[in-house]
């Protein structure tokens, strides 16, 4: 499914893809209206991107808490603790997924970040960051 942010359905991609159990969201930027790049910073960036999950997540029957593993490109590495702290906020207290994060050059002009993710639709178990798993799990 596409939004009304997202640039419309090429021929060769597609924004979100289930197999199984598993859902993939292909890299999110920061696009808004006109699909132009929003926000001048790093944080409202991040913020766009993962809102932007959240929604493909939602068309899947998904949330934010389903995520197990997000790979990110920055286009800075000077924006890393900006980007951390923008990241951490928007999962709040829930158990943080696996990350992989990169510096690179980015397709398109403006953009500081992208980020892709992968969630687990059955058989999650989610625990408060703050409790660590009493042991360990498959």
């Amino acid at each position: 499914m596409q939004h009304d942010t997202q640039p419309r359905r090429q021929p060769n991609f597609s924004m979100h893809r289930r197999a199984g159990d598993l859902v993939f969201v292909s890299g999110q930027m920061a696009f808004g209206e006109g699909f132009r790049i929003v926000g001048d910073d790093v944080t409202a960036q991040t913020r766009t991107c993962l809102e932007h999950i959240a929604r493909h997540l939602a068309d899947a029957g998904l949330a934010p808490r389903d995520i197990v593993k997000t790979t990110v490109w920055l286009a800075r590495i000077e924006d890393f603790a900006a980007f951390d702290a923008a990241y951490g906020a928007f999962f709040g207290d829930i158990v943080l997924p696996a990350r992989s994060t990169v510096r690179a050059d980015l397709m398109v002009p403006g953009a500081l970040v992208e980020i892709e993710a992968i969630a687990r639709a059955a058989g999650n178990t989610h625990i408060p960051a703050s409790q660590p798993p009493s042991e360990p799990r498959p």
